[in-house]
């Protein structure tokens, strides 16, 4: 969190100042994405989720924008990649990996709507945000530079919606 003092004019009275929170920057998901999942559906043995809203300024990336893989040991993955009008790529993960080595370092755990999320910071800024369910986990991944809010990046989390028909 960006911490900011205001000082009197003799610094007798120095307190920190909160950041205000800014809106979520999100909008409807207007992209194809519940008809494209269901064929991957099939590659993967864990109901996948939908992002019902995204960054507000992004579009699937054009050259790989949805894609099915296998991890070392057996699991496997879903991602949905993103990129903001700016430039910056974001996704959605979705995994029966549980235990990857990246979800070990948690910052701090909240509750949501019911739902309980793992945030990991990258000092201020929110990196990714994991929900744990269904014996799978469903990461949205911030861009390297965290260029996505942190309020941005926790809508998106509590956007994610079974795909009607998932297993």
């Amino acid at each position: 969190m960006d911490h900011h003092i205001q000082a009197s004019h003799d610094f007798s009275e120095a307190r920190p100042i909160q950041p205000q929170p800014r809106p979520a920057h999100v909008a409807a998901n207007p992209y194809d994405t519940p008809a494209q999942l269901p064929a991957l559906q099939k590659k993967v043995p864990f109901p996948l989720m939908n992002p019902a809203v995204i960054e507000s300024s992004s579009a699937p990336d054009r050259l790989k924008p949805l894609y099915a893989y296998r991890i070392d040991g057996g699991s496997k993955a879903v991602r949905m990649v993103f990129r903001t009008a700016g430039g910056a790529y974001w996704g959605v993960q979705e995994t029966n990996w549980e235990d990857a080595p990246v979800l070990s370092d948690k910052s701090v755990r909240h509750v949501l709507g019911g739902r309980p999320y793992d945030f990991y910071f990258n000092g201020p800024k929110l990196h990714m945000i994991v929900l744990r369910e269904n014996g799978a986990t469903y990461w949205v991944v911030n861009s390297l530079l965290d260029n996505v809010s942190n309020e941005t990046m926790i809508a998106i989390a509590k956007g994610l919606r079974p795909l009607k028909g998932a297993k």
